[in-house]
């Protein structure tokens, strides 16, 4: 086959957006304007964020096919007119500063290249490099086998020039760190691949003697593993006035130790020549004798402190430069990270025996690794930690958060400004020192008002004597105001300020036990108050407004079990229903009503107590409850009370004559527990009546609730279990309109946004056995307060912020395996199992560039997923190992409220085999020829399967009816990769043996048993590659009088792209071709095949065929992917049978992509606003272009492997 190059300079693909892993990160404080600024190396470029507004300020183009590495700013005042160093293999580039600071304050483009710039190639691969903090223009690099090669910048020829390479010795290293300590001298410390530790010092001074230059100053040994990260102490002085400066080291074996590298003087400084000398031969190669062998026991210098931390390998590990030392208590912070894709704090205590504790552990991050971090300190003197993930995420965490702040809280504009700049606390009260308190007792002095989340506050007062009272029940009024009460009935409250100040209300005296309401979840609330409910049936309201006291409301038959606030004037989400006092004017203004329902102990009545907040007058309507349902969770949605219950059913009721009449029951899920109910805004007029509820099973549920037409029934739209709890307890929308879930995980409590799909806390409370409460804070979008009692003690949890703020979101943290598109939609799978659902389109936070932004996650495969099928954007089926086959319906809410997609799993494939372990490798999804079932309200399809067993299998799937088995035949002993449908009843398969098959799959014949797969044999057979067909794609090109011609496109593990033309003809016919066979429905002809050897350095593992060229009928294009991390465009030409022509393919264009281990590629139509009906991965629309519609946007190609790319594809 024929394979020519391209027109020179061409521009057939253009890269328009990458989400990649974070490799290097560092912070800059700009010149110009004084703000905080964060690069990024991201891939080949260097990206700006604004730290406190998480702007992306620029991009800057540095290399043209290497990922960037590392990032080396100078700091303090040499950065003022300094150079940035950017390095990346064995790639430098020095950039000016104000290469930088032009790109900064404009976002209108990025330059193709950074002015001034100077590029070189290092000898060998670079570790670690640093630009002198002397402004001279120096630089020092360390590379792969411990050379330290001394270079600077000739400004007058603009170029690096490599001055000198210095070394002790040379063996490989995997890490490495460097330090200045002077102008003529750098501290340099090495880990080498075989567990050593090298710390060595490289004399710049020219003058000096070679066997000088380099000077050995230890070798350390005692990890297990090889080196991964090694970091070098600035000075520290210690309370007892020795300066000291260590070394921290972090290894596969999981252990991060603490090494002293002090210079001493005296006699260490006397047995140092014998000790290089003793230890210089076992350098080069790593391997030699233990240092504890070699090393004189008088040099006082070892490993100090070890720790073990993490889950598996720690990449890296630091001091932060910008930490003051504690003088008092001596504790320098570490900071490790690691492929668990977690942040550890450390404390090292330099007591006379040093000790590294773990402090915090930092989840920010999904899948594994994290790649890159930086650390800073703020203007207010915190230290500011950023980390960036295989993810491509990147975190900012433990900085005082009121930097991150909007202005007007920032300025003290808002209510919530009193006390917003609080760090997240847990502070513990006794029933004595609560009441101490109210009495105006002053507080021992220490009082725990800046108690850490890790660490619960112990009660100031002696606990009393025997059994005891104690705090078992709260309410939040609101997120300024709790009410506390005790098991023997008194009642407190709290006014949060800066700290809570405490009163006691006064009850009747011998009250009992009380209940309090359950708030109404928001943070908007026009009329806070609480009800509280007796044993005998009293229900008394507490005002926020009015003075501090309780108030008798009403009085109710039997003793209150449970009081749910189910209405407030300020919730437009919820329904108002507004009534008429028996002696109200009907032409009168209606007057809004604030509803609770209460319930009673042993008893199915329960009442909904209407309270009219001008005159606190109420009315009374009876809801009448069937046998042993016992109420968890209410709420008005619309002219519905929706009520959830503790055996996991609810119940809808509707107003009638005074009387809530039940309408109809639906199960969420059985024996678990209904923990919360919340109604969802139609949008616009519509009458949508949605209702989220949340569950003990750990999942959260969207149903529908259809009324009208003489229907009662509830529809299950939505249902996704959140990867933080294992139960959820309640569900609220933020200020900024994010979906925010609290529950419990083991012994914490967690609150989870699920819009950004982060964990926004973690409280130590012990689990979900005790009482608590919980209300979110006004005005922030990531504040709450929560509390609970623990060990007999009331523990209150505030928050403003989220301990850590994502700068720039990210997506799977592991390699991306399948990929599939429809018009609005794309759909990844990764090897984590989850599934991403993203929608592609303009983003107004970054001046309107198209990102992709997640709107749903499914995590519910266990096996590792194998591909992925979009039918429409209705329909959405993936496939994975153990034979999992899930088909999951999508749906997006006409809601304000809920802005992701609504997901559920409609059907889950049962015709599994007796062993279930094969891998349903690929699949294939067309319409039925009747394109909806009996009841037409849902499509049939027929999907075909190919499992790693040699098995293909065709079934009819719709939604009532399930999966019925249509057909099943086996390849031969080679697992099947691919399969592809060419109309409904014909299917194209490839094999690990490099060949293609197509078979008929249509169960007509009454002579073949379904259930025996040996009796299907293929109509045709043709070998196309050496070994393994990894990708494959397919167009149909001409349908005319009841034949059809496809050109198939493959690409194989043999580095090859291989062609085929193929002509399926009905009814049968005859053809004078290569290859022909006929089956009883059909003849299949192999017209002609083709391949380009060598198409790619590597293996081709994604394919696609472009929408045909409208200036060019006659030519297709294919767009390919590979492990050479290169992305290529050809032209295939010679199909048509007028051109009487062979296959033949151009190649258009080559180009570098950022994506390594490429899982798939694939192409589609990116319309705005249109959502497309199909995939073009099987039965393609023609080349013929009917209409000549010019309205047809560019095509788009994603690339997914490691991180994702998306490419515009010209004309």
């Amino acid at each position: 086959m024929s394979c020519k190059p391209g027109a020179a300079g061409s521009d057939h693909i253009r890269r328009e957006y990458v989400l990649n892993p974070i490799t290097a990160l560092v912070f800059y404080r700009s010149s110009t304007d004084g703000r905080q600024y964060l690069l990024a190396g991201e891939d080949t470029d260097i990206k700006i964020y604004d730290v406190r507004t998480s702007r992306l300020c620029g991009q800057l183009p540095v290399f043209r096919a290497q990922s960037i590495h590392g990032i080396s700013v100078p700091p303090g005042d040499a950065s003022q007119h300094g150079l940035i160093l950017v390095w990346g293999g064995h790639s430098i580039k020095v950039l000016p500063r104000d290469s930088l600071e032009d790109v900064i304050p404009s976002r209108d483009g990025s330059p193709d290249a950074a002015h001034g710039a100077v590029e070189a190639r290092a000898p060998d691969w670079i570790f670690d490099a640093c630009v002198s903090p002397f402004g001279d223009n120096r630089l020092i690099l360390l590379t792969a086998h411990n050379e330290a090669i001394l270079a600077h910048v000739d400004s007058s020829r603009n170029t690096l020039v490599f001055d000198s390479t210095k070394s002790p010795s040379r063996p490989i290293l995997y890490s490495g760190n460097l330090s200045w300590t002077s102008t003529d001298c750098v501290l340099v410390a090495a880990g080498t691949v075989f567990g050593e530790i090298l710390v060595w010092k490289c004399h710049l001074d020219e003058s000096l003697e070679h066997s000088r230059d380099s000077e050995l100053l230890f070798v350390f040994t005692g990890h297990e593993g090889s080196i991964f990260g090694v970091h070098i102490s600035p000075e520290i002085r210690t309370s007892t006035g020795d300066t000291l400066r260590l070394l921290a080291s972090c290894s596969d074996d999981r252990t991060i130790r603490i090494w002293d590298i002090t210079e001493r003087h005296g006699k260490w400084a006397q047995t140092r020549q014998e000790y290089e000398t003793h230890i210089s031969d076992a350098r080069e190669t790593g391997f030699g004798n233990n240092v504890e062998d070699t090393a004189d026991d008088n040099i006082p210098a070892g490993c100090v402190a070890i720790a073990m931390g993490h889950i598996s390998r720690i990449w890296q590990v630091e001091f932060p430069q910008a930490q003051a030392l504690a003088q008092i208590s001596n504790v320098v912070e570490i900071y490790s990270f690691g492929e668990d894709a977690t942040a550890q704090k450390w404390n090292l205590s330099l007591g006379q025996t040093a000790k590294l504790t773990h402090e915090s552990t930092f989840s920010n991050h999904s899948g594994k690794h994290i790649w890159s971090h930086a650390t800073t300190s703020t203007t207010s003197g915190d230290l500011l930690v950023a980390t960036g993930g295989a993810d491509g995420k990147i975190a900012l965490m433990g900085a005082d958060t009121s930097m991150f702040l909007p202005e007007t809280l920032r300025n003290g504009k808002s209510s919530a400004a009193d006390d917003v700049v609080e760090r997240g606390k847990a502070v513990a009260w006794s029933l004595e020192d609560v009441t101490q308190a109210c009495q105006g007792t002053e507080m021992p002095e220490g009082r725990p008002d800046d108690i850490p989340n890790s660490q619960l506050s112990k009660s100031l007062s002696e606990k009393p004597k025997g059994p005891r009272e104690a705090f078992n029940r709260y309410t939040f009024v609101s997120d300024k105001r709790l009410l506390a009460a005790t098991n023997s009935g008194r009642v407190f409250v709290g006014t949060f300020q800066n700290t809570i100040n405490w009163s006691e209300l006064n009850l009747p005296d011998e009250i009992g036990q009380v209940v309090f309401s359950h708030a109404l979840l928001g943070t908007s609330v026009a009329n806070a108050m609480a009800l509280l409910g007796t044993t005998s049936g009293e229900i008394y309201y507490f005002d926020e407004i009015g003075a501090p006291s309780l108030q008798l409301l009403t009085k109710i038959d039997g003793k209150v079990a449970q009081i749910f606030c189910l209405s407030n004037a300020t919730k437009s989400h919820v329904k108002q229903i507004e009534v008429l006092a028996p002696d109200e004017n009907p032409s009168a203004p209606k007057k809004s009503h604030i509803e609770y329902l209460v319930t009673t102990l042993r008893s199915n009545q329960a009442a909904i107590i209407q309270v009219n907040p001008d005159d606190m007058t109420t009315r009374c309507l009876e809801v009448t409850l069937e046998a042993g349902f016992m109420v968890t969770a209410a709420a008005f949605s619309q002219d519905c009370l929706v009520i959830g219950s503790r055996k996991g059913t609810v119940a809808v009721f509707q107003l009638g004559d005074d009387t809530y009449h039940l309408l109809f029951t639906f199960v969420v899920q059985i024996n678990e527990a209904i923990t919360s109910v919340l109604p969802l805004r139609s949008r616009g007029g519509q009458s949508h009546n949605y209702v989220l509820s949340t569950c003990r099973d750990g999942k959260y549920r969207t149903h529908e609730i259809a009324t009208g037409r003489g229907q009662a029934d509830a529809v299950l739209l939505h249902a996704t279990q959140p990867p933080f709890v294992s139960s959820v307890e309640g569900a609220w929308f933020s200020d900024s309109g994010d979906l925010v879930l609290c529950g419990f995980r083991s012994h914490n409590f967690v609150v989870w946004n699920e819009t950004r799909r982060d964990e926004v806390a973690t409280v130590s409370c012990g689990g979900s056995s005790r009482s608590y409460a919980w209300t979110p804070r006004a005005g922030l979008a990531d504040g709450f307060r929560f509390v609970f009692t623990k060990a007999g003690q009331m523990h209150v949890f505030s928050q403003a912020l989220d301990p850590h703020r994502t700068l720039k979101p990210g997506g799977h943290g592991r390699e991306i395996k399948t990929a599939s598109v429809s018009g609005r939609y794309v759909a990844t799978a990764a090897e984590d199992t989850v599934i991403r659902i993203w929608e592609y389109g303009k983003d107004a936070a970054a001046a309107g560039e198209k990102r992709l932004r997640c709107v749903a996650a499914l995590e519910r495969h266990a096996a590792g997923i194998q591909a992925l099928r979009w039918h429409g954007d209705e329909y959405l089926f993936s496939s994975a190992g153990n034979e999992e086959f899930f088909a999951w319906r999508i749906r997006r809410l006409d809601s304000d409220d809920f802005a992701g997609l609504a997901v559920v799993c409609e059907a889950v494939f049962p015709d599994r085999t007796e062993i279930g372990d094969a891998r349903i490798t690929d699949f294939d999804v067309v319409d039925d020829d009747d394109e909806r079932d009996d009841n037409g309200h849902h499509p049939r399809l027929r999907i075909s399967m190919a499992l790693s067993n040699s098995t293909l299998q065709t079934y009819v799937y719709s939604c009532p009816s399930g999966f019925r088995l249509l057909d099943r035949a086996t390849y031969t002993g080679a697992c099947l990769t691919q399969i592809r449908h060419l109309d409904r009843d014909h299917v194209l398969t490839a094999a690990t043996d490099g060949h293609l098959a197509v078979y008929a799959m249509n169960g007509r014949d009454t002579d073949v048993d379904v259930n025996s797969a040996d009796s299907r044999l293929p109509i045709v057979v043709t070998k196309l590659h050496q070994s393994t067909i990894k990708a494959l794609d397919l167009r149909r090109v001409s349908h005319v009088a009841g034949m059809s011609e496809y050109v198939v496109v493959t690409g194989g593990d043999d580095n090859a792209l291989g062609f085929a033309h193929i002509s399926l003809s009905l009814p049968l016919s005859t053809a004078g071709t290569t290859t022909t066979a006929i089956s009883p429905t059909a003849t299949v002809v192999v017209e002609s095949k083709a391949i380009v050897r060598s198409a790619h350095a590597a293996a081709i593992t994604g394919v696609s065929l472009a929408p045909p060229d409208d200036d060019n009928n006659d030519a297709l294009i294919a767009v390919t992917s590979s492990n050479d991390q290169r992305v290529r465009v050809w032209r295939l030409g010679g199909w048509r049978r007028k051109q009487q022509q062979p296959l033949s393919a151009r190649l258009l264009e080559e180009r570098y992509s950022s994506v390594a281990d490429v899982g798939d590629l694939e192409v589609f139509d990116d319309v705005d606003g249109d959502e497309r009906g199909g995939e073009g991965r099987s039965e393609s629309a023609e080349v013929e272009n009917k209409g000549g519609d010019n309205s047809r946007s560019k095509s788009k190609v994603v690339v997914v492997g490691v991180g994702i790319e998306i490419w515009e594809l010209g004309r």
